[in-house]
């Protein structure tokens, strides 16, 4: 059977690529290999969305319930140093939205269920004349002009076209649970805090009418040797909400993960492309992770909606190259940015802590570095 695109991946990327596409008049069929509703599983993990990315979801008809973030404090938890950024810096409403990420993939998959097809993995990729053809793990074949990767940072489509990962152990591991504050402000302030006992970020989310945060919390794995997450959080937790003079108390499970990044050295060859995790994952410092994922996909949606309208190959090498060259070396700036912060912030150099509290005293002073730095985050600089 022929599809003009083949997306391997069902998740929020992978089904925007899909909506993106169908909204043109280009039809595609998605490979997942989870079941449907897979977001059965707790309802703990939550997503930052920039307004571009927003706006994105907007566009093809998705409205999420969020909380919208209007002002971000960050501070150094081993010093003075803090910076504050807010929406009105820039002219705008919000900073980020903040939103659960299984009411969001249920959206998505809703949206895109007649063209999912569950439970169904590529194993192998061939390139034939004009096509390329994939073979499942039924052993069912299917050629298409144009089979986009959209599936994880293990991606099976990067594997199977020898892209080459380069990979960066944190050796650190997250933590995100819900938790409530004890205040009965409508709150829009999300907070980061850098400590001796890692990166802690709180972010406001909507939860009936409670004061609801979520929390993610990178922590040093070295700092774990002798104890578990749930310890860890129950012994830790009011030292770290203290340093914002506020108490919090955990109202769900707490999910752990290892942090790692990966950036492939290509995203494309003829006939293949690969979006979002797939192509690059980057610690959740900044939440940009889903948000780059989202930039990918914009772009490359818009280079083969254009050579769509002009008669041209959507698989051909120059419609893919313009959309690595327009996104590979902004991911490569973020992953590198993300990289620089971790080494800074988690430096115990009593020499590099005074520096970095007097940067940070100093950044917050300087109103055309804050908006620029506002303006890369929330997505609104596009090649």
């Amino acid at each position: 059977m022929e599809h003009p695109v083949i997306i391997s991946g069902g998740g929020i990327i992978g089904c925007y690529v899909h909506l993106r596409l169908k909204q043109a008049g280009i039809s595609s069929q998605i490979i997942e290999k989870g079941p449907s509703l897979t977001s059965l599983s707790s309802n703990i993990r939550t997503i930052s969305l920039n307004p571009s990315t927003y706006k994105l979801l907007l566009e093809i008809g998705i409205e999420l319930e969020s909380a919208s973030v209007e002002t971000i404090k960050v501070s150094d938890g081993d010093g003075s140093g803090k910076i504050q950024f807010t929406a009105n810096e820039v002219g705008e409403e919000a900073l980020s939205h903040v939103a659960m990420f299984n009411d969001l993939l249920d959206k998505m998959q809703d949206l895109a269920k007649p063209a999912i097809q569950f439970e169904s993995e590529i194993t192998s990729i061939s390139k034939l004349e004009e096509l390329t053809k994939i073979t499942l793990n039924n052993n069912s074949e299917l050629k298409t002009s144009l089979l986009i990767g959209s599936d994880g940072r293990k991606s099976p489509v990067a594997q199977l076209s020898n892209f080459i990962s380069k990979d960066n152990d944190y050796k650190q591991t997250a933590f995100t649970f819900l938790a409530s504050e004890e205040s009965d402000d409508n709150n829009s302030t999300a907070i980061q805090i850098f400590s001796d006992k890692g990166i802690f970020a709180l972010m406001p989310i909507k939860h009936l009418d409670e004061n609801m945060f979520s929390v993610v919390w990178s922590v040093p794995n070295e700092l774990l040797k002798d104890t578990n997450k749930d310890n860890f959080v129950s012994e830790n937790i009011n030292a770290m909400t203290s340093k914002i003079n506020s108490k919090i108390t955990l109202e769900s499970d707490i999910i752990s993960f290892p942090l790692s990044n990966h950036h492939l050295d290509s995203y494309m060859k003829e006939g293949v492309v690969v979006v979002g995790d797939a192509a690059h994952s980057i610690h959740p410092l900044a939440g940009q992770g889903i948000n780059l994922g989202f930039a990918d996909a914009d772009i490359l949606c818009e280079e083969i909606i254009e050579a769509y309208k002009k008669g041209y190959s959507i698989g051909s090498h120059r419609v893919l190259k313009k959309y690595e060259i327009r996104r590979k070396s902004i991911n490569e700036i973020m992953l590198k940015a993300m990289d620089g912060f971790i080494g800074l912030f988690g430096s115990s150099n009593i020499y590099i802590k005074v520096l970095r509290n007097l940067g940070l005293n100093i950044f917050n002073k300087i109103s055309f570095m804050k908006v620029f730095f506002i303006n890369h985050a929330s997505g609104s600089h596009k090649l």
